[in-house]
């Protein structure tokens, strides 16, 4: 996979560690105890790894690019505008320490 170029990460997203914990009503409150603003690339995957991600019961809709962060797993979520994609996987782009991509399901685009 090739890195992005200059100008390409022009989306301003918002990365965020979901945690739920019990309400009073027997359900679940959704708390962010962090969250981070990055410029993003976002696109969307092909339909292969669509049809096959949703085999293996992980549903990839598309790739956010983002530079290096550590520590994000699947307990993230990312937003852009109204937009609210679910981290699946992440990966090091190329193993460089440059670049950051997240394999993400896209819950929610808004009205």
């Amino acid at each position: 996979m090739d890195f992005p170029h200059i100008g390409e990460l022009n989306k301003q997203v918002q990365v965020r560690r979901r945690s739920d914990l019990p309400a009073a009503d027997m359900g679940l409150d959704q708390t962010f105890p962090e969250q981070l603003d990055r410029w993003a690339k976002i696109e969307p995957v092909g339909s292969a790894i669509y049809a096959g991600s949703v085999q293996i019961d992980t549903i990839v809709t598309h790739r956010i690019f983002i530079r290096y962060l550590a520590g994000v797993t699947n307990a993230h979520e990312v937003v852009h505008g109204a937009r609210l994609y679910r981290v699946q996987r992440v990966t090091d782009l190329n193993g460089a320490g440059r670049f950051t991509v997240l394999e993400v399901e896209e819950l929610s685009h808004g009205a």
